[in-house]
């Protein structure tokens, strides 16, 4: 389960904890992310890992940078292997801006645009001026299930705005892909593909509930680490989310080309009718209020609804 230990938060929230400096700067930055894994954690810049910190029992975190981003033979600092103390953290911290460019230099060659939206989607309704008003909060990214086959982009909280926030369990759990641009739609990792697996993952009542316990689990641990920029009134509620409550199934389709025919063929597909009327998951298309990347209920329409939008 991607879940942090008791010691790991700990050694992120305290003052005087081992990484301490590094939640100090996800939150100072906005081009940083952090995600929660399996008794480690991702620092996520442009969509690319630019840390990665794996709990040992020992006491001490290591420390993983993908030494391929310098495709242009840049000198990648003497850094840390491990941290053991705060000082080790301060080094990393210190080495950002330089680490930064390294990975600027190698995405100026090998684009990662679906990710780099796909980390904006979660800074915009996770942490940021507007994320207050957002009614999906992101629990985590880059989901992937080895024995079933189904990757897809994020899951998501939904909580709706008003009375629903004075109690957690009023949440529904989002699975969302993206898609940027007209390429991605179709093939082995399009639409169509990704609907399948959902599908699957979400119908296998085991896996789906482990998924739904990760998602409390991290959600509730984001906030804890002041992730999370929104107002839960004075209940403090804790999320819970339910198998009995259907999910939505969410694509969130960038950059799609009016010109193009490509989208409109898969969507009036046939095949795709059965997903429409699905009794394991609401199948939804968002979109944007205006513009941007603001998640809402009034902005997720169903497939025919998004029909008529072609």
């Amino acid at each position: 389960m991607r879940v942090l230990s008791k010691s790991f938060m700990r050694d992120l929230l305290e003052p005087d904890g081992l990484l301490h400096p590094i939640l100090d700067r996800v939150k100072k930055d906005h081009t940083l992310m952090l995600a929660i894994r399996k008794n480690n954690i991702n620092i996520y810049y442009r969509g690319g890992s630019i840390l990665k910190l794996v709990e040992h029992n020992e006491g001490f975190y290591q420390t993983i940078f993908d030494k391929n981003y310098s495709i242009f033979g840049e000198d990648i600092p003497n850094l840390p292997a491990k941290i053991d103390k705060q000082d080790d953290a301060k080094i990393w911290v210190a080495s950002f801006p330089e680490v930064k460019n390294i990975m600027d230099e190698y995405f100026s060659v090998h684009s990662k645009t679906e990710r780099e939206f796909q980390q904006l989607v979660v800074r915009m309704n996770n942490n940021s001026p507007i994320s207050n008003a957002s009614e999906y909060f992101i629990s985590d990214i880059e989901i992937n299930d080895p024995e079933s086959g189904a990757r897809f982009d994020m899951t998501a909280i939904r909580w709706l705005a008003g009375n629903d926030r004075k109690n957690g369990g009023n949440c529904k759990a989002a699975l969302i892909e993206m898609k940027c641009g007209d390429g991605a739609l179709g093939g082995d990792a399009g639409l169509m593909k990704h609907i399948r697996d959902m599908e699957s993952l979400i119908s296998n009542t085991e896996k789906y509930t482990k998924l739904l316990q990760t998602m409390e689990n991290q959600f509730n641990q984001l906030d804890q680490l002041g992730l999370l920029n929104f107002n839960k009134g004075t209940s403090n509620a804790k999320v819970t989310l339910n198998t009995d409550n259907k999910p939505e199934v969410i694509f969130i389709l960038a950059n799609h080309n009016p010109r193009s025919r490509k989208l409109k063929k898969i969507l009036m597909d046939p095949e795709i009718d059965v997903y429409d009327k699905s009794q394991l998951f609401d199948l939804k298309f968002f979109v944007a209020s205006f513009s941007g990347y603001g998640l809402h209920e009034e902005c997720m329409r169903s497939l025919t609804e998004f029909r008529k939008l072609l």
